[in-house]
């Protein structure tokens, strides 16, 4: 009994062990994925391309049977593209891999998850890049794409449960859009000290002392002193000058430090769209429009972490919501029609609604049409009465005119005991009168006859004729 992998057998107990070993020698027990055992039987013609395709599928078999041990995973096949190598491409191309992932029902992979699977299978495969990987499903599905999707919902439950006490229950709807950035990064930083250890140092002083005799006077300018030393007379007074200089100089080590990180965020957001609708009969209570709209928007951006930085854009706008009209005793939103929205009735009573206004012009003209006809198979067909053609040749007298004038103003009567009702009978009545012109004394009268007749029986039976 079951399905898919859920399957039961049942069996006599006196048959049990027998099943036991049928089973475990059966085929559906062994391990279609083949491993390294393709190897253990080789023949002596094997060539080189063969044996690149048994590496490969003994590869993928390796990676299927280890994911397949994980938990919560019930089957996995794993695929690898290796491009070929040549000399005539300018520029290789990467190797892919591809991994179907058969889950337990109501397993949810996290992204800690999936990147740990991708680590896995890029270590095994040479020059494998975890961003070169998929991983989807048995549906087909992307798992960092429904990974995308929690997050998104998330988002928008904030938004709701922190704007429905506002605004009010089923008033305000919110979606958000968050793009994923799922590569991996890492970071290699130089790091230059200016102030290291001190590598030599080197201190220059320079110290110089000058003593001598003052002169008073020079000699006589002429040609004679600039051949001769000019004769100095010696007062007794000494000059003296003292000059003292320093320099340092010092030579520092280079300090160098690298620093090798590797991104630890699964995953980053890289930008995050959000838009808000409410409704717009939340506005009568709020005199200042401006100042409402923007508390609603400050909100939606606390909830969802807003960072204008990174660019993200909010969007609030109120609009009416069609069908919403109050609440019940229960608190339930209800519209006006009395059916909780979302319900069933809600849902019937909107489409119902939605019927009646688009064709409700041509409803009237159905339903008096379709009286008209039932009542002329039931009153008019089955009796000796000619309405239209050739009458009977009979003469009307005195009293029957009486009897019709009689009839009509029992019309009159009945059509005023209810002004909404009668004015739509009016309307018949006169439709039905507007075709008497041209047709004898007769025929008239039965015109009038057979007004009376529906209109009786409507009031007698209106379940009956609604039925009809």
């Amino acid at each position: 009994t079951g399905t898919g992998s859920n399957l039961t057998l049942k069996t006599s107990k006196e048959f049990i062990n027998i099943a036991k070993i049928k089973l475990v020698t059966s085929e559906a027990s062994t391990n279609k994925h083949v491993g390294w055992e393709i190897f253990e039987k080789s023949s002596i013609g094997t060539t080189n391309f063969e044996n690149k395709v048994k590496y490969l599928r003994a590869l993928e078999g390796e990676l299927s049977r280890s994911l397949e041990s994980l938990s919560g995973v019930l089957k996995a096949d794993v695929k690898i593209a290796i491009p070929k190598e040549t000399i005539f491409t300018e520029k290789k191309s990467d190797t892919t891999a591809s991994a179907v992932l058969t889950l337990k029902q109501g397993i949810f992979l996290t992204q800690k998850q999936l990147d740990g699977i991708k680590n896995f299978i890029a270590s095994a495969v040479p020059d494998l890049k975890q961003e070169n990987i998929q991983l989807i499903d048995q549906d087909g599905n992307l798992l960092e794409v429904s990974f995308k999707d929690k997050i998104e919902e998330d988002y928008e439950q904030k938004i709701i449960s922190l704007l429905e006490p506002v605004v009010g229950a089923g008033r305000v709807m919110a979606k958000v859009n968050v793009i994923l950035d799922f590569t991996k990064k890492d970071i290699e930083e130089e790091i230059y000290s200016p102030e290291g250890s001190i590598r030599s140092q080197q201190v220059i002083e320079n110290t110089s002392n000058a003593s001598g005799l003052g002169n008073n006077t020079g000699g006589i300018a002429g040609a004679d002193n600039n051949i001769q030393p000019p004769q100095q007379l010696n007062d007794g007074s000494k000059l003296s000058s003292n000059s003292e200089s320093s320099n340092t100089v010092t030579n520092y080590e280079i300090s160098r430090k690298l620093i090798s990180q590797k991104d630890g965020n699964f995953t980053n957001i890289r930008r995050i769209s959000a838009s808000v609708t409410f409704d717009s009969g939340v506005l009568k209570d709020h005199p200042d429009k401006a100042e409402f709209l923007a508390s609603l928007e400050s909100l939606s951006a606390d909830a969802i972490g807003y960072d204008k930085g990174r660019g993200d854009t909010i969007t609030v706008k109120d609009f009416k919501f069609v069908g919403v009209k109050s609440f019940n005793e229960k608190g339930e939103l209800v519209d006006e029609f009395g059916n909780v929205v979302g319900g069933s009735g809600y849902l019937q009573g909107m489409s119902i609604k939605s019927i009646l206004d688009e064709y409700k012009d041509y409803i009237q003209y159905l339903v008096v049409a379709l009286l008209l006809f039932i009542f002329y198979r039931k009153f008019i067909a089955s009796s000796d009465m000619v309405i239209l053609g050739e009458p009977k040749k009979k003469e009307m007298g005195v009293d029957d005119e009486d009897l019709v004038k009689d009839m009509l103003a029992g019309l009159d009567d009945v059509l005023d005991q209810n002004t909404a009702h009668g004015r739509l009978k009016s309307k018949v009545k006169s439709q039905i009168i507007n075709n008497i012109d041209g047709l004898d004394e007769e025929s008239a009268a039965k015109y009038e006859v057979f007004i009376e007749e529906l209109d009786r029986e409507i009031n007698n039976n209106p379940a009956d004729i609604a039925r009809m």
